[in-house]
């Protein structure tokens, strides 16, 4: 070889050494930076790295990419719209959906939703309007996109609006509906029924619904003092989860017993027997090898929550994450708040809640939540429901039932957007609510 070329190459070799020893930075910023972090940044993949990585750094990045990890971003919540009543206080705006001048419905709360033939249908609980009485209402819409407005339909009965009155079952105060489902072209609504003032003897029971105004009772779900699944999340699953008792077609149930004093449980049943509730299984811990186990008495059912307070609660799937999200409302001696918990599996672990809206934090008092102790009145009383009605500036308002629309459920870059609706209490209307997470 050239002695010109050899001498160029040993003098190189000897910088390179040099350099080494006298710790140069870049070298130093590139050999170092073993942390997971870095390791995943670089090596997004399993695919990627190298054979000579360490065993451990392969395993922590393959990890962190199957596993997303979603940061609730400050800030970020907002009210898209009221959905109810025909003026928007907050906006002062008419309301898209018109609901008092096109239905003689002026206010209610709740709002779990469901899709059938490509309708979201909405369930209203206690319902203000022209038939009074409490009795509870039905709503759809066709919308795709949210941020443009979401404008309801309400179900009618002749010249009335649709009230949900399955023969034979109460429906008065605080009875209402609580979940929902098709379910093989049929419809399926639960109620919560046989209330008291203690919610001591309340129960949930499933009722089949017949377009256009047909309700059928068909059996008993849950009831108090013991019964955990009063109210209640349905999901119709009908792919293979490791994990579940066999395969097949399921519907996972998450529910709430003692209102407001309740933690998050499970249930499945199978769908062919939605109807009997035959074979019905309550998760009922882990095993030793960390794999779920099932009970068919409920009241083995072990809580997925440690909270103590949750009363309305909404689950749905995220299929481009791969993850379960959870919304619940929360409260003293918990955290106060609408709190958000995701999870890879129907029974978790779930993670560590965070905040997405908080009355207070966020700025809704005395926006479109009454607070009574502000000087000068903030002008957003009313509607009002029960005795309220006598004086409803002194009525304070609220944050409750953060049902999620799956449908709008978004994913742009490495943001999640979830949409989900939200009763005020005072004034008694439902609003439509958007959070915003990170993707990580």
């Amino acid at each position: 070889m050239n002695r010109k070329i050899l001498f160029t190459l040993f003098a190189l070799l000897i910088l390179a050494l040099a350099c080494k020893a006298s710790g140069n930075p870049a070298l130093q910023a590139t050999s170092s930076s073993n942390s997971p972090a870095t390791i995943s940044a670089i090596f997004p993949t399993q695919a990627t790295i190298p054979p000579q990585l360490p065993t451990a750094i392969q395993s922590t990045a393959t990890s962190a990419g199957a596993n997303p990890v979603l940061r609730y971003i400050p800030g970020s919540t907002v009210k898209l719209e009221q959905l109810l009543d025909d003026f928007d206080k907050q906006q002062n705006q008419p309301t898209l959906s018109q609901t008092n001048s096109r239905f003689g419905i002026e206010g209610t709360d709740l709002g779990y939703s469901f899709e059938n033939n490509g309708l979201v249908y909405f369930l209203f609980g206690d319902t203000v309007g022209t038939q009074d009485k409490a009795l509870d209402t039905i709503a759809t819409t066709n919308a795709t996109n949210p941020d443009q407005g979401v404008r309801l339909d309400f179900l009618m009965n002749g010249s009335n609006y649709l009230t949900i009155q399955p023969p034979g079952i109460k429906m008065g105060t605080d009875e209402t509906p609580v979940s929902g489902i098709n379910l093989n072209g049929n419809i399926y609504i639960v109620v919560s029924t046989d209330h008291s003032d203690d919610r001591s003897t309340d129960r949930s029971m499933l009722t089949k619904f017949t377009l256009p105004a047909s309700f059928q009772p068909i059996r008993t779900i849950s009831q108090r003092p013991t019964g955990k699944f009063i109210k209640m999340s349905i999901h119709e699953e009908s792919d293979s989860i490791p994990g579940l008792p066999s395969d097949g077609h399921y519907l996972l149930i998450w529910g709430t017993g003692a209102y407001r004093m309740s933690e998050a449980y499970l249930s499945i049943v199978p769908a062919a027997n939605f109807e009997t509730g035959e074979g019905t299984l309550y998760f009922s811990g882990l095993d030793a090898t960390g794999a779920p186990t099932w009970s068919q008495n409920e009241a083995d059912a072990t809580a997925l929550t440690q909270n103590g307070t949750l009363g309305d609660l909404s689950v749905t799937w995220c299929k481009d994450l791969g993850l379960w999200l959870m919304t619940y409302d929360s409260r003293p001696p918990a955290t106060r708040g609408i709190l958000f918990s995701y999870s890879t599996t129907p029974w978790g672990p779930w993670s560590q809640p965070q905040v997405i809206f908080d009355p207070a934090r966020d700025g809704a008092l005395g926006k479109f939540i009454h607070d009574p102790n502000l000087v000068p009145n903030d002008g957003l009383a009313g509607p009002v429901i029960g005795q309220s009605k006598s004086n409803p500036d002194a009525v304070m308002g609220g944050a409750y039932a953060p049902y999620v629309v799956e449908r709008w459920t978004k994913i742009t870059g490495s943001q999640l957007d979830i949409y989900y609706v939200l009763s005020t209490w005072n004034p008694y209307v439902v609003v439509l609510m958007k959070s915003e997470l990170q993707i990580e």
